[in-house]
């Protein structure tokens, strides 16, 4: 595949596109346009050129020329709102069936903090269920295609307690996530289902309504999210939606925030989420001054790397040890980095499948060569 990052044999120092993103009108251009095209090019690669787009256009208006190439934003924006489509067709076929849900992650932040939901690209659609309808749930999506994926995992297998693997609908094209925690240990130690539920707001789509994350518990898990990725590749879309967030920090229950960190013993990633945002140019205003302090100590290196690689793009894919090395030092607090690794060695000795336990009939996973595997 081609890629959309234009050659330009000027070897200056790369773009750092983040200003641009969060603040698209006012941020300072740089020199030269053949290194603006080349950094958005590079961020389109990351995040789907139809978002890209969306995000720059007012700095490609100030530009003067597109910042990308017009038939492949096209394109991204065609596969982007097939999936959304799917989508949406799961998700009101779960909305009546009676069992409550809350729609989680990409698809309720597609929705909520975007103009056109399709910008907004599309991984597993996440939905949340109270453990009691975990069965219901899975029965009414296998009485419909579903199958659990099968699909290659690290040699420890699943560790989280929070969701499944996917399941995968009969044509291969919609891959739903069932999670019974909102995310993984630690955070719903705080950030409870119950908790969830009882804040979650209605939106309203194209004949039904559907349940999401209020904006605080939207924010957190985009935290949480970001920092089980080790603020890697993967997490680049949950940064661009807590920035959107942010663009109204000011009217967000950080109390609520900061509590909810603290007793969920997240609140290490989020003073580095936060702090790693203010580096990257992104508008503090709004946000406690206490969540912005630049991490020192053993955490202050593995800090300038991930601004780096988040500068300029996730150049080189990292080493195993280089994330774990980041989980013990800023992802997480101590206490939950050992219970991860406890996790991990002992699923060494029995790997962990990230199928339910329990449910009758037992389930078995299948393996789906045409299933998307795209994080949210």
């Amino acid at each position: 595949m081609e890629s959309l990052t234009p050659r330009d044999d000027d070897h200056r120092e790369p773009v750092n596109i983040w200003p641009l993103v969060a603040r698209p009108h006012d941020a300072a251009l740089p020199s030269g346009s053949n290194a603006l095209c080349a950094a958005a090019g590079q961020f389109a690669e990351l995040v789907s050129p139809v978002l890209a787009n969306h995000l720059l256009a007012p700095v490609a208006d100030r530009n003067g020329d597109p910042l990308l190439d017009k038939t492949l934003v096209k394109h991204s924006g065609l596969a982007t709102a097939f999936s959304l489509a799917q989508q949406r067709r799961w998700a009101q076929a779960l909305v009546e069936t009676g069992i409550e849900t809350v729609f989680l992650k990409g698809f309720a932040n597609a929705h909520t903090l975007y103009p056109e939901a399709y910008l907004r690209i599309q991984g597993d659609l996440d939905i949340l269920v109270r453990q009691a309808d975990l069965q219901g749930t899975i029965s009414f999506l296998m009485e419909h295609g579903f199958r659990f994926r099968s699909s290659p995992v690290n040699p420890w297998g699943m560790i989280s307690d929070a969701s499944f693997m996917p399941l995968v609908s009969a044509d291969g094209v919609c891959d739903i996530d069932i999670h019974v925690h909102p995310d993984c240990y630690p955070a719903h130690r705080s950030l409870t289902t119950e908790l969830v539920f009882a804040a979650a707001r209605t939106i309203h789509l194209e004949g039904f309504a559907v349940s999401v994350p209020c904006r605080e518990h939207a924010f957190v898990l985009c935290v949480t999210n970001t920092a089980k990725d080790k603020f890697d590749v993967f997490s680049i879309r949950k940064t661009v939606d807590a920035i959107l967030l942010l663009r109204d920090a000011a009217t967000l229950d950080w109390n609520t925030i900061i509590g909810l960190a603290k007793a969920g013993a997240f609140y290490r990633p989020l003073r580095f989420f936060l702090a790693l945002l203010r580096e990257l140019g992104v508008s503090m205003e709004g946000v406690p001054a206490c969540l912005q302090k630049r991490p020192g100590g053993l955490g202050g290196g593995a800090f300038r790397r991930v601004v780096e690689d988040f500068r300029r793009l996730f150049p080189h894919e990292q080493p195993l040890t280089t994330l774990l090395w980041r989980e013990f030092t800023i992802c997480a607090e101590p206490a939950v980095a050992l219970h991860n690794l406890g996790l991990r060695l002992r699923g060494l000795c029995r790997p962990m499948t990230g199928l339910p336990a329990g449910l009758s009939p037992p389930v078995k996973a299948l393996h789906f060569s045409n299933s998307s595997n795209a994080r949210t």
